[in-house]
């Protein structure tokens, strides 16, 4: 199997937690679930499930892992919101709470590394890697929210090994880890002094209506640093940089 790697950065970033809804707080990086969105975006394909390239199907099969470059910075800001239910077309804005302001929490410059991987060779995954290669999109990937375009650019396309770590040994791992992928948690993560660790809950899978299906805890470093860790199974590339991949676990049923 092969493994595509390409940066996604930008000035902002919001990829809102699903438990916030007044002052919405952020994930630290986009949610496997917000990975599919930007690949389905640049791939150009569609959010309606009776559609036959919707994004959720086309995705079905390919693995996905998310590396952190540079340290995480969080902001609070105010978002100014129009109900354009109540402004139709923007031409007339009523008087009453036609506008409001809600405090939101916002990452600054954030800068990842995305890697995906599909276990069967296909004419989308083929075009995924000429349009990530020749710094094209079909629709315009964004960071959460439409109003944080993203920039992106290509890294490489390596050979990749599924490796067991049948002897439990510590290894080295530069992306974000599940804490499904490990055997005992009273003795996987050897802390280092200097590295701020951190935990949480991220959607990973969805079904056809786009409603999340799994959860999965998650530890990283909130400065991009390797995580040594005990893992079940990892993914090392062909430049020695190990990696976690989430896989899709559930198979989407058909809606056609």
């Amino acid at each position: 199997m092969k493994i595509l790697a390409f940066d996604i950065w930008g000035d902002w970033a919001l990829f809102k937690k699903f438990y916030t809804t007044a002052s919405p707080l952020t994930f630290h990086f986009p949610p496997i679930t917000t990975l599919k969105g930007i690949v389905g975006a640049i791939l150009g394909l569609s959010n309606n499930p009776k559609d036959n390239n919707f994004y959720l199907e086309i995705l079905g099969d390919y693995l996905f892992g998310i590396q952190i470059i540079k340290p995480i910075k969080t902001y609070r800001m105010g978002y100014n919101w129009i109900e354009t239910k109540k402004a139709k077309y923007m031409q007339i804005m009523p008087p009453e709470k036609s506008r409001y302001q809600t405090i939101i929490e916002t990452l600054k410059d954030p800068y990842y590394r995305v890697y995906v991987g599909s276990k069967e060779e296909s004419s989308f995954w083929d075009k995924l890697v000429e349009l990530i290669k020749n710094h094209k999109s079909i629709f315009t990937p964004f960071l959460g929210i439409s109003e944080h375009i993203a920039e992106f650019k290509y890294v490489g396309l390596y050979n990749v090994d599924e490796i067991e770590n049948s002897l439990k040994k510590f290894v080295s791992i530069s992306s974000v880890v599940s804490i499904d992928g490990i055997d005992d948690i009273s003795d996987f993560l050897k802390i280092e002094s200097g590295k701020v660790y951190q935990r949480d809950k991220i959607p990973v899978e969805m079904d056809n209506n786009r409603k999340v299906t799994k959860y999965s805890t998650v530890l990283y470093e909130m400065n991009g640093r390797d995580l040594i860790i005990k893992l079940k199974k990892y993914w090392q590339l062909e430049n020695g940089i190990r990696i976690y991949l989430f896989e899709n676990k559930m198979d989407i049923p058909s809606s056609r």
